[in-house]
């Protein structure tokens, strides 16, 4: 099992840490808490220039927002107005979410001093950006950027290199999701301040 080394990096701290993953790859194990969801996120688009990773980020920011028992992906209505009056009659806020992944490098490096297989790089950079439903209204986004590196035996090499794109995508996904999460939330208290959209009495 490859031993991997992972930086991300956040808005305002840099953490580093040793990771290993077990062979089914990357698995969430967050719990969500009981209670009713706030707000209701619509993946609505995933942009990416190697479109072949556009299944594995939805798979991603899917699970990532199932994690949260803040948000609900399912309100059982079909077409955009169900989901309208929907969100409004549960006193809910909705949103359309779309993820851009601005960078994905993969980079085959030299075995490290005293090894014998060889390295793999990825790096991977993307956002995540909420717009208001109904009305289309950006209100929040999340950068996430992750770069990770570690051995792989050669045999294994498209097997290894699928798990560890998997394990950056994750990571920035988490990284974005939970700055967008505090965005939302700053934005959503700024929204219900005293006074906010009324006319001060004189």
């Amino acid at each position: 099992m490859p031993n991997l080394r992972t930086t991300l990096l956040g808005t305002a701290v840099l953490a580093m840490a040793t990771l290993a993953f077990p062979p089914s790859g990357f698995a969430a194990t967050e719990k969500s808490a009981p209670g009713k969801p706030k707000y209701y996120f619509k993946i609505s688009n995933i942009e990416s220039q190697d479109k072949k990773v556009i299944p594995l980020a939805r798979e991603l920011l899917e699970k990532e927002v199932a994690t949260r028992p803040e948000f609900t992906m399912d309100l059982g209505a079909q077409s955009e107005d169900a989901q309208i009056a929907e969100i409004r009659k549960q006193g809910m806020q909705g949103f359309l979410v779309s993820l851009r992944i601005t960078s994905l490098k993969n980079e085959i490096k030299p075995p490290a001093p005293g090894k014998r297989d060889q390295q793999l790089s990825i790096e991977v950079k993307l956002g995540i950006f909420g717009h208001t439903l109904p009305g289309n209204k950006l209100l929040f986004n999340g950068d996430g950027e992750a770069s990770l590196m570690g051995e792989f035996s050669e045999r294994l090499k498209d097997k290894e290199e699928e798990r560890f794109k998997r394990m950056a995508l994750a990571s920035a996904i988490k990284q974005a999701v939970s700055t967008a999460v505090a965005k939302l939330t700053t934005s959503t208290l700024a929204d219900k301040r005293p006074g906010k959209g009324k006319k001060a009495k004189r």
